[in-house]
């Protein structure tokens, strides 16, 4: 029989449970919630939240798509004007003030560009897609081709 001190009990009992509390069950990632809301461009200049954005004369008579180039006006006044590769830009925008995703078809090939709405800078971009542009659960969808975002609401790459 062996006799073990308090100290030394707890001890023993400690290390017995360690392993246990090692095993403890999976975490589970959730997807990331970004504030992404689309912006619905019925005419070349549309208002999202505290941007103002200007993408240029439409390309037919419908306003489906615009020739751009691409202007965010930020509340401040400060402005920065896209590269000519973000155009022409065509349907539903995303906007979460910080970013701008815009899908463009240049050439007959969709792709979309996520830029800085403070430099107009391209973040991310993804490869040609047909079909539609949405977010679910946490992924930027391109057509088919779903796309993880990070913390900072980007498409890893």
């Amino acid at each position: 029989m062996m006799i073990f001190s308090k100290g030394r009990a707890f001890a023993c009992a400690a290390a017995l449970l360690l392993p246990v509390a090692a095993q403890a069950a999976p975490q589970r990632h959730l997807p990331v919630v970004c504030p992404y809301q689309p912006v619905e461009p019925a005419s070349g200049k549309v208002r999202a939240d505290v941007l103002t954005l200007d993408l240029g004369p439409a390309t037919g008579g419908e306003a489906k798509s615009w020739k751009g180039p691409l202007t965010i006006s930020q509340q401040d006044g400060t402005t920065c004007t896209a590269d000519a590769a973000v155009a022409p830009i065509e349907g539903t925008l995303y906007s979460d003030g910080q970013h701008l995703l815009v899908t463009t078809s240049a050439g007959g090939s969709r792709k979309l560009v996520v830029l800085s709405t403070t430099s107009c800078q391209p973040l991310w971009k993804s490869g040609s897609f047909t079909g539609a542009v949405y977010l679910k659960d946490g992924q930027l969808y391109t057509g088919k081709t779903a796309n993880k975002l990070n913390p900072d609401c980007l498409p890893l790459p």
